[in-house]
C-alpha cells in the first residue's frame, strides 16, 4: 500500500484496510441506498465493486442519493463511478447500465462477490433477487432491506439475521410509497447499517453460512 494511501485509511481499526481491499462486492441498485453503500464502503477501502443500475439521475433523488444537481440526466452508475473515484482513486469500479431481471441474474451476479447489497425500492425487485440468491449464490452473503420509509423513530431501524445466508436492515413495516415518503436521514442509516454489517461479515465478525 502506497503512502499516501496508508494515510488516508490511517484512522481504519488494525488490520481493517488491508483485508478490505482485497474483497469484491456486489451492489444491486444505486439509488438512496445503493449508493450510499458504495460511499460507505469506498471509504472504508473495499478493493472492487460490481455495481448495476439501469436509471438516470433525477431531481427527485437528490434529497437522499449521493449525486449532484450538474448530474442530472446522467445514468447513475456513471456518476456514481465518478463520485466513487474522487474519494478513492484506487477503487476498481465495475458497472453495468441494465435492469435486472429474473432472467439475467445468473448472468450478472458475479458468484466470486464476498458480499452481495439488496438496494432496490420495489418488493417484487427485492423478492427475485433473494430468490435467485438464496438458491444460486447461497454461500455469498446476502443483505437485504425491509421498511425504511417514513419518518419513524431510527431506534427501531435493526439488522437481523433472515433466512439462509441473509441478514435483514430496517424497521420491517414501513414500505416505499407516496403517503410514507422517503427522508435523507432514515435513508442514509439504513445504508450504514448496511455497509457496516458487510464489513463486519468480510472481516469474519459475523458468521455467514458456507
Amino acid at each position: 500500500m502506497e503512502a499516501a494511501e496508508k494515510k488516508y485509511f490511517s484512522s481504519n481499526p488494525p488490520g481493517a484496510t488491508e483485508k478490505l481491499q482485497s474483497k469484491h462486492v456486489f451492489i444491486a441498485g444505486a439509488g438512496g441506498l445503493g449508493s450510499n453503500v458504495a460511499i460507505a464502503l469506498a471509504r472504508a477501502g473495499i478493493g472492487t465493486m460490481t455495481i448495476v443500475d439501469f436509471d438516470k439521475v433525477e431531481p427527485s433523488n437528490l434529497n437522499r442519493q449521493q449525486y449532484f444537481r450538474d448530474q442530472v440526466g446522467m445514468m447513475k452508475v456513471d456518476a456514481l463511478r465518478m463520485n466513487l473515484a474522487r474519494i478513492n482513486p484506487k477503487l476498481k469500479i465495475n458497472t453495468l447500465s441494465v435492469k435486472i431481471t429474473p432472467k439475467n441474474c445468473d448472468d450478472i451476479i458475479p458468484a466470486d462477490a464476498g458480499i452481495i447489497f439488496e438496494c432496490f425500492d420495489r418488493a417484487d425487485c427485492k423478492a427475485y433477487l433473494s430468490s435467485f440468491c438464496m438458491t444460486k449464490r447461497k454461500t455469498i452473503p446476502l443483505i437485504v432491506v425491509s421498511g425504511l420509509a417514513g419518518l419513524g423513530d431510527c431506534s427501531i431501524i435493526k439488522v437481523r439475521r433472515g433466512p439462509g445466508n441473509s441478514w435483514i436492515v430496517g424497521d420491517g413495516k414501513t414500505e416505499m410509497n407516496p403517503e410514507n415518503g422517503t427522508i435523507s436521514s432514515r435513508v442514509v442509516l439504513t445504508a450504514a447499517l448496511q455497509a457496516h454489517t458487510g464489513i463486519r461479515i468480510l472481516l469474519g465478525l459475523e458468521k455467514s453460512k458456507k
